[in-house]
């Protein structure tokens, strides 16, 4: 059992900057991401007698972490159909202030995401922050190379208009 602990443990430590990431593109709400990394991290393990090592680890987890997202955002709508007065718009983390350009960059990058499509911001984040591999995103999302591309450009070119126009 110790060695299990020890596994789980490591395989939380090599992946959940990354997960946290990706997650986090998704959702654009640290609290959320928090959840769901945990219930990713949760399913894998629970899971891990399933992977078949067809593939990476690591496109296993963002496949996982990928549904988890999605079905929080679809738990999310249901909740907002069934409470229509509570206001439960995605919330800016990031408090506005005189910040560093660095951080004024990042809170601009940040709206500018906020425009984009979920698939944008799923394929926008494993491509530019993940550094991921179209064949990999294509693995993930069971989707194919060339729509991703055509995906990630639009994703592209809604962010630079959004800054441009927000200058």
């Amino acid at each position: 059992m110790k060695t299990d602990n020890a596994d789980f443990r490591n395989l939380v430590r090599e992946h959940s900057q990354r997960l946290y990431a990706h997650i986090r593109s998704i959702l654009l709400n640290h609290h959320d991401t928090d959840d769901v990394l945990q219930n990713t991290f949760v399913k894998a393990w629970s899971g891990i007698h399933e992977f078949r090592a067809e593939s990476e680890i690591s496109t296993w987890l963002f496949r996982i972490a990928t549904n988890e997202a999605l079905q929080h955002l679809r738990k999310q709508k249901l909740r907002k159909l069934f409470f229509m007065g509570s206001d439960t718009e995605i919330s800016d983390d990031v408090v506005q202030s005189d910040a560093p350009d660095g951080e004024a960059i990042q809170r601009k990058l940040e709206q500018a995401m906020k425009t984009l499509s979920v698939q944008q911001r799923m394929v926008f984040s494993m491509k530019y922050f993940n550094e991921l591999k179209y064949t990999e995103i294509a693995g993930i999302l069971q989707l194919k190379e060339g729509s991703l591309k055509a995906v990630y450009h639009n994703a592209v070119k809604k962010i630079e208009k959004y800054i441009t126009e927000n200058e």
